[in-house]
């Protein structure tokens, strides 16, 4: 039997080496795999119970998602990704703020990440809608895939963006690769014009961690950091991070 499972993976400010958020990666186990957390049981999800049903993983998430606020001194964000089925219910914000709400979860803490392909269109009257009601309610809004398509700038005008996840394709070996550079520049310095910040994503090593640094990424993410942790790793991992902060000498500006 599979369970769907969601592990969390840490976000990093790139000017102060502060955790910022979590995103919420999406797997499955078996049940006879004991290495992994055990699947939260009917009586913690009600899947039966609540018109969120079908978006079991997002559930998952935002269950798990307290856990990491109680355990932290200080704000987290939980990123999660919408799919196209998602994206395309015209009912979204109504369930996902009663579910919000039976779970006890604030609103203010979940930013819901846009899929990558919706860079390849003009976004539609149905997702501008859905956006501005997700808004509304208190949501964030990321867009996955910034700068892989021609319709990115326009989502974020229309759809009320907030965070620009830039799509991996740019920053991979992007200190080896003085023109991958380049334009990885270009395309930070257009996320901050349209006033939204920045995150990378799969970061694998400290040469890429640096020169997005320097190239004025605010938050970065991947396994060259910390790979994506089952809740209970995730939680000790941001009390070992906070203290490694806090014994640096004050002139340290940020994690490099």
């Amino acid at each position: 039997m599979q369970h769907a499972q969601v592990l969390f993976q840490p976000q990093i400010s790139t000017h102060s080496g502060m955790i910022t958020g979590f995103s919420a990666v999406p797997t499955c186990h078996t049940s006879m795999n004991t290495d992994m957390a055990a699947p939260l049981n009917a009586s913690e999800i009600a899947e039966d119970e609540t018109p969120f049903s079908h978006f079991s993983n997002l559930t998952h998430a935002l269950h798990r998602a307290k856990t990491l606020q109680r355990a932290s001194h200080f704000p987290i964000i939980i990123t999660c990704s919408l799919s196209t089925e998602q994206v395309d219910d015209a009912q979204l914000a109504a369930k996902l703020e009663w579910e919000l709400d039976r779970l006890d979860v604030k609103t203010a803490t979940l930013r819901l990440a846009l899929p990558q392909h919706l860079c390849q269109h003009t976004p539609s009257h149905p997702l501008i809608s859905t956006c501005r009601d997700l808004r509304t309610l208190g949501c964030g809004i990321a867009l996955n895939g910034f700068g892989s398509g021609p319709h990115c700038v326009e989502i974020i005008q229309k759809c009320g963006v907030d965070l620009a996840i830039i799509d991996p394709s740019l920053t991979n070996d992007v200190d080896k690769h003085p023109n991958r550079r380049r334009i990885l520049s270009a395309v930070v310095a257009m996320a901050h014009d349209l006033g939204v910040e920045t995150l990378a994503c799969d970061i694998r090593t400290a040469g890429e961690h640096s020169l997005l640094s320097q190239l004025g990424c605010d938050h970065v993410q991947g396994d060259g950091i910390a790979p994506p942790m089952q809740i209970h790793e995730a939680t000790t991992w941001m009390h070992t991070h906070s203290q490694k902060l806090t014994r640096l000498p004050s002139v340290v500006g940020g994690i490099r």
